[in-house]
């Protein structure tokens, strides 16, 4: 029942929280026969993680009915059976999802809590302790609200609380909205593009306000540019000092415009531009790499811009980086087609 596209956002976020240290267990509220709290068990598994499990909350005997607040179609849903899409109920045994667990090999990685929320998760908030990634998937207004009041303070910051349900049920979205609004929480609801409702099918938002999207682009970004930059080697970042410290390999990373190694500002006009690229070029410097909080440059600066796209190789473009290899010059057959900003 989760879309592919949500299966490979959980997958990021698990090994997000496994390389940046965010600390606590994965808790899936809402299990059903156990695919998604599996996929992270295997991922934990695949790491060599055994410090951490996984705690799956259900009561294995199906949803309660859900409440006019959780909107008409969700009425509509309870009341068709015959449905191919209504799964029983989303019914699923205790039995029957601890066997797979157990064909799967993840029995060690995994905690059954049978029951209702109201009464389990209050009774086990000090057995699971912190919690890294809080998986809500279980539809209606009073599980979701349910679940953030006992267990949205046992959050680490920067933990991921993922919203299966969020453009799917009204009552889902409503729990939510309340929620961080009565705690007055600054946390940025931000959702998992697919096919399903609206064009998106979940949703996540991290404790703290931080940017889940933002930190997976740096990622990328980070992992790109160790690629293409050589060990020792000096390059140019223009990010309008948004992530410069954040990228952590061992290069020599210059600001642009740079002010005895310190980010000077943006440049006043296309000339000082042009100048200060080639006395860092001269100086050493590699490549320049433009990073996407900077992508406006293009349009801004079109003289600089023509230098840069009619004089340097352009070795790699997406909608991350613009790199261009400073050290190289244009083939014989001529430039490539210019635009004014990133294909």
């Amino acid at each position: 029942m989760v879309g592919l596209e949500s299966l490979v956002d959980l997958s990021l976020q698990v090994q997000h929280v496994l390389a940046h240290n965010i600390p606590g267990s994965f808790v899936e509220c809402g299990v059903w026969r156990g695919g998604a709290s599996f996929l992270i068990a295997e991922l934990l598994r695949q790491a060599g993680v055994t410090d951490r499990k996984v705690w799956l909350f259900d009561s294995f005997e199906g949803l309660p009915p859900p409440e006019r607040i959780d909107g008409p179609a969700a009425i509509a849903y309870s009341q068709n059976t015959n449905s191919p899409s209504y799964f029983n109920n989303c019914r699923a045994s205790l039995e029957e999802v601890k066997r797979i667990a157990t064909e799967l090999g993840l029995a060690s990685y995994t905690e059954f809590v049978k029951g209702w929320f109201d009464h389990t998760l209050p009774a086990n908030r000090d057995r699971v302790g912190p919690i890294a990634l809080l998986r809500i998937d279980c539809d209606w207004y009073s599980s979701v609200r349910c679940c953030l009041d006992n267990l949205y303070d046992q959050m680490a910051e920067r933990g991921f609380v993922l919203l299966d349900d969020y453009y799917t049920w009204d009552g889902c979205a409503i729990a939510v909205h309340e929620f961080l609004g009565k705690h007055r929480l600054r946390d940025r609801i931000e959702s998992v593009p697919s096919e399903g409702c609206y064009g998106y099918q979940s949703a996540v938002f991290r404790k703290g306000g931080f940017s889940w999207n933002w930190d997976y682009r740096v990622r990328l970004s980070a992992q790109e540019i160790a690629t293409l930059v050589q060990p020792e080697s000096t390059f140019i970042l223009v990010d309008q000092e948004t992530f410069r410290n954040e990228i952590a390999i061992e290069r020599r990373v210059l600001p642009f415009l740079e002010r005895n190694g310190e980010y000077g500002g943006v440049p006043p006009d296309d000339e000082t531009a042009i100048r200060e690229l080639e006395r860092l070029r001269q100086s050493g410097a590699n490549l320049i790499i433009f990073a996407w909080p900077a992508f406006w440059w293009f349009e801004h600066y079109a003289r600089f811009n023509r230098h840069l796209r009619f004089k340097f190789p352009r070795i790699l473009e997406n909608e991350r980086l613009v790199v261009f290899d400073l050290q190289s010059k244009r083939s014989a057959h001529g430039p490539l087609a210019w635009s004014s900003g990133p294909s």
